[in-house]
């Protein structure tokens, strides 16, 4: 019987162990938008924005961040922004945000971690999940993402 116990533990430890772990960011941006207009109506954006973010962890700082969005009637919206984060205590991570969707004021897309400073290393090269809302000039983005 104390076999059988200790086999039931371990297998629970072990299958508590395989679990992955939630990890999410909240981002509140303000944007500056320069625009391009094409004669067939899309338009190109460069988008510099500043913000703060918290994450599930209890880290909090802020973010700057560029790139652009390729908007189109006939394609989809096309967006590709990097941002270059730091937290409370001076550490910084580095990431990408692209998404391709039918609004350009909101959409789906992946997260990925490019560079990351002591804890924030084990996220690197981890896609993530975003979810994102512009609000004139401000955005608000939550990802949500598993880490093993």
């Amino acid at each position: 019987m104390h076999k059988l116990v200790m086999i039931v533990f371990l297998f629970y430890f072990n299958s508590i162990s395989l679990k992955a772990e939630e990890y999410k960011l909240e981002m509140f941006f303000t944007n500056n938008f320069e625009i391009i207009k094409f004669p067939d109506k899309s338009m190109y954006y460069h988008v510099s924005g500043t913000g703060v973010w918290k994450d599930s962890y209890g880290d909090y700082g802020n973010m700057q961040c560029y790139g652009r969005i390729l908007e189109s009637k006939e394609r989809s919206t096309n967006l590709d922004i990097f941002c270059d984060a730091v937290d409370q205590n001076n550490l910084k991570f580095w990431l990408r945000l692209a998404r391709d969707s039918d609004q350009t004021d909101a959409g789906v897309g992946t997260t990925t971690y490019l560079y990351g400073e002591k804890k924030y290393n084990k996220l690197v090269d981890k896609k993530c999940i975003y979810a994102s809302k512009i609000f004139g000039k401000n955005a608000i983005v939550n990802q949500k993402c598993k880490i093993n």
